[in-house]
């Protein structure tokens, strides 16, 4: 199994992440963190079993491609994103996910990048039907090791608050 296989085991969260109410989304919130290594084996698998198109799935037509070799999938992109997520020191106390507002994918994913997230408040607002919630949207980018954006989007969720408002 190679490293990034096992994503989804408990070593590979945050231990005991601090968590975050609504109230400490303020205007000003922003974390950064991971270091996920992108492996040929990873792509390619995961575009065999999800995505199977030759850019993803074959080192030869993808050299010939105009991508000229391998890239991953946008939703293998998007999937590391979570990982990383998971990863950072603090995660909100999440009632529910809204959906995504925007989803750009800026530049390829290539075996042997390093995928590192960044995430800032966008917006956050005390619901008016669940006082005991907020809404908050963040602005996430997944860089690569050269600091070029890979992934960026707005996400909106429904975080708990510490009291009633």
């Amino acid at each position: 199994m190679s490293e990034n296989e096992d994503i989804g085991s408990p070593n590979r969260l945050a231990a005991d992440p601090t968590p975050l109410y609504f109230e400490d989304y303020a205007a000003d919130f922003k974390i950064a963190g991971g270091a996920y290594h992108v492996t040929e084996a990873l792509v390619l698998e995961f575009g065999r079993r999800f995505d199977p198109q030759p850019f993803h799935t074959d080192p030869v037509a993808a050299a010939k491609s105009r991508f000229g070799g391998l890239i991953a999938p946008g939703c293998l992109t998007f999937s590391i994103r979570q990982a990383l997520y998971n990863q950072l020191p603090c995660r909100p106390v999440l009632v529910a996910g809204l959906g995504l507002e925007s989803l750009d994918l800026a530049t390829p994913v290539r075996p042997g990048d390093v995928l590192s997230l960044k995430v800032e408040v966008e917006d956050s607002r005390r619901s008016k039907s669940r006082p005991d919630t907020g809404i908050v949207t963040t602005r996430q980018r997944v860089e690569n090791q050269n600091g070029e954006p890979v992934l960026t989007m707005l996400a909106k969720m429904i975080v708990q608050a510490r009291d009633a408002g």
